[in-house]
């Protein structure tokens, strides 16, 4: 069987079902946001994430800051989604012919910025020549006094997602057709009042920044109080595929209310330009890196109820109340056909 017939998914569940930890200490092992480890008192949470060119990013539109800055943002989403602390990082880095010193100091400085923001040490980490591509792959290591995992919620919980979402998948579209680099991190940016033509529209650059942001240094965000939340999840792969991961991991069903779902100002009126519908962004685009969580409906929480658990099915509830069943659409590796590479 090729692996373009099993899915990413499905194989993480294969290897997850061949290894098997034996090990009392290991509290969470393959399958949820992070490995969860007991030492002594402590609970050591665990996570790695790869970013490969061609896969992951396009330097034609990233600059070498931006994608250090993401290679730990997508760390730090693992950790937060587990109702951790982050603590350490590690990176490991293979790098093509040709990249300068330059390079390698703006990609460190990217990495540094967010550290820096959430008291993150960076230890170590192994670097080598690469033959095909840059190749980057993280570890991130923190801390927990309970662990949330995917397996915990309960028919009649509510559904909460902490952010708006689609901005991203919004975001690298649009850098699909600028092709250059965008100092998005600067609010200053020269380029401001550029405008640009796509589908037949005009876009300014100031009104499409926020989107660019979100896809090219996302801002993982922790809830402050997790004491009753009962599973979560960060919204990297699409909302309809990761929400259907805490659905299989707690074997119950869902029920989402489409217009219940927290969208942008910039994702609206962007779409409604280009004549899109953002729901397109919204349920399947990913990389949002914000928190999808359940929880007991009277939970006080500024985050946005969505929708509630149910006992089993999974279903989208339009604006006019006509229910549709849902499946887990999203972006998967190795299912070649369904992705969208940078």
């Amino acid at each position: 069987m090729r692996l373009s017939e099993l899915g990413e998914f499905d194989l993480i569940g294969r290897l997850r079902s061949s290894l098997i930890s034996t090990s009392s200490e290991v509290l969470m092992g393959i399958g949820d946001d992070a490995a969860a480890i007991k030492v002594s008192d402590n609970i050591i949470l665990i996570t790695s994430d790869m970013l490969l060119e061609g896969v992951h990013f396009d330097l034609s539109f990233t600059t070498f800051y931006q994608l250090g800055y993401k290679a730990l943002a997508v760390n730090l989403s693992d950790i937060f989604a587990m109702g951790g602390r982050p603590r350490y990082f590690l990176i490991d880095i293979g790098i093509p012919e040709g990249y300068t010193l330059k390079d390698v100091d703006e990609l460190y400085a990217g990495i540094k910025g967010l550290a820096k923001k959430f008291a993150i040490d960076v230890v170590g980490g192994d670097t080598c020549a690469s033959r095909h591509g840059l190749v980057l792959s993280g570890t991130l290591i923190g801390e927990a006094k309970r662990i949330i995992t995917r397996s915990g919620a309960k028919p009649k919980d509510a559904i909460f997602v902490a952010g708006t979402l689609g901005d991203s998948a919004m975001g690298l579209m649009l850098l699909k057709k600028l092709r250059r680099h965008i100092k998005v991190q600067n609010s200053k940016c020269k380029m401001q009042n550029v405008s640009f033509k796509i589908h037949n529209s005009q876009l300014l650059l100031y009104d499409v920044l926020p989107l660019l942001k979100r896809h090219l240094m996302p801002e993982p965000l922790a809830l402050r109080e997790t004491y009753k939340i009962t599973s979560m999840i960060d919204i990297s792969d699409g909302l309809l595929i990761d929400l259907s991961h805490i659905c299989d991991e707690s074997n119950v069903g869902a029920r989402l209310y489409v217009d219940k779902i927290p969208l942008s100002r910039a994702l609206t009126s962007t779409a409604k330009k280009l004549g899109m519908n953002p729901m397109d962004f919204v349920l399947r685009g990913g990389e949002d890196y914000v928190l999808l969580f359940t929880a007991p409906p009277d939970i006080k929480t500024k985050a946005f109820r969505i929708g509630e658990i149910i006992p089993e099915g999974r279903f989208l509830v339009d604006v006019s109340g006509r229910e549709t069943h849902f499946k887990p659409e999203g972006y998967e590796h190795f299912k070649w056909q369904n992705n969208y590479a940078a």
